[in-house]
Parts: C-alpha cells; structure tokens; sequence
C-alpha cells in the first residue's frame, strides 16, 4: 500500500456554483443533470466527489492547493457501480452519503 486518506464533507456547506471548480467536465454534465430532477441529490454527488477527491490528495500527501487541480481528477461509476479515478487502476476508493455528510476514503496500492 502506498497511501490511505479519508475525508468528510457536509452537503449544506456547498453550493452548486462551485460545481466547476470542483467537478470534470463529465462530472459536471451529470451534476447539471441531478440538478434539473433533483437538487439534494446533486448537492450529494457534488459532496461525494469533493470527499472522493480530497482524500485522495490525502493519500498521494498533497493538498489541493499543491498544483492538482480538483476538476483534473475525474470519477465514473463501472458497469457494476464501483466508483473509480479515470486512468488510475491502483486508486481504490469508496464513497457514502447520509444524514448531510458524504465520507470517502481512498486507497493506494
């Protein structure tokens, strides 16, 4: 194992205007996409990513203001809904939401 890291973000604290500066380019096309059918499930995807993102920054020790642009960083669910960085095989990561909280924790192996 190389690195772990763990974050936890509250959904209220967001706001969906700093989506762009968070999300890729398709994140962002499913954000918009939650945010036309359903705005608290938006806010936790955006929540999820954000975790997601954070604790792997976490896990390689750098922080987000270290010149890795979050939006550079991009998740998709497989075909069985396992959530992945694009291009990195060896990330491990999981992300839950409940109550107004998503965690995500990031494994490097």
């Amino acid at each position: 194992m190389k690195g772990i890291g763990v974050d936890i973000v509250s959904v209220s604290r967001l706001k969906a205007s700093v989506a762009d500066k968070i999300l890729s380019k398709k994140e962002l096309i499913e954000f918009n996409a939650y945010l036309k059918e359903n705005k608290v499930r938006a806010m936790e995807f955006l929540a999820g990513r954000l975790a997601c993102k954070e604790a792997y920054l976490k896990a390689v020790g750098v922080g987000s203001y270290e010149g890795v642009p979050l939006p550079d960083l991009s998740i998709y669910k497989d075909e069985n809904g396992v959530p992945k960085f694009k291009g990195m095989d060896n990330v491990r990561v999981t992300v839950s939401h409940d109550n107004g909280v998503a965690i995500a924790f990031v494994v490097i192996e």
